[in-house]
């Protein structure tokens, strides 16, 4: 299973933000931190690439599974405000009931 885990998430599973700051170099998290900044890179040049030149910095953030679902969520409520349920295949973490409650 751990196997299955490292495959999937290319072995940069630690994450970053784990100290409070985004920005921060994780020690645990060498990769994430480097992707994170490599993609922080590529962004800035591409907003600079679109146009606008004066960019002096952007910042990728990052997000969990459950704030991604709780904006999903949200955007679904307003799309259909009376709906009342939500059908889930599969809730195997604490976070899918929370994203539900919160949403």
């Amino acid at each position: 299973c751990l196997a299955l885990v490292a495959r999937r998430h290319y072995r940069l599973g630690h994450g970053i933000g784990r100290s409070g700051d985004l920005g921060e170099v994780q020690p645990k998290a060498a990769g994430s931190s480097l992707m994170n900044k490599l993609t922080n890179c590529l962004v800035l040049d591409v907003i600079r690439f679109m146009g606008v030149k004066t960019s002096a910095g952007c910042f990728v953030v990052p997000m969990a599974t459950g704030m991604s679902l709780v904006l999903c969520m949200l955007t679904l409520k307003q799309e259909r405000p009376d709906s009342k349920f939500v059908l889930w295949s599969r809730i195997d973490q604490k976070a899918c009931f929370k994203c539900i409650i919160t949403a």
